[in-house]
């Protein structure tokens, strides 16, 4: 029976760790940040992909 006590205080500290975890970020705006760095990190991808593109036709020309 102890060692199902500990097991049950073992995934309660877990979870409880999790949800603090989950809150910080929240508070911390960490999630807004990612998804900002995304959305740049597409906006690079199409741009160096614009200019691959235009020295493959500059020299091809």
């Amino acid at each position: 029976m102890d060692s199902m006590d500990t097991l049950v205080g073992i995934g309660c500290l877990i979870i409880l760790l999790l949800i603090i975890r989950a809150f910080g970020a929240w508070m911390l705006r960490i999630d807004e940040v990612i998804d900002v760095q995304k959305e740049i990190l597409e906006e690079l991808k199409i741009s160096n992909s614009s200019k691959l593109e235009n020295k493959e036709v500059q020299v091809n020309l």
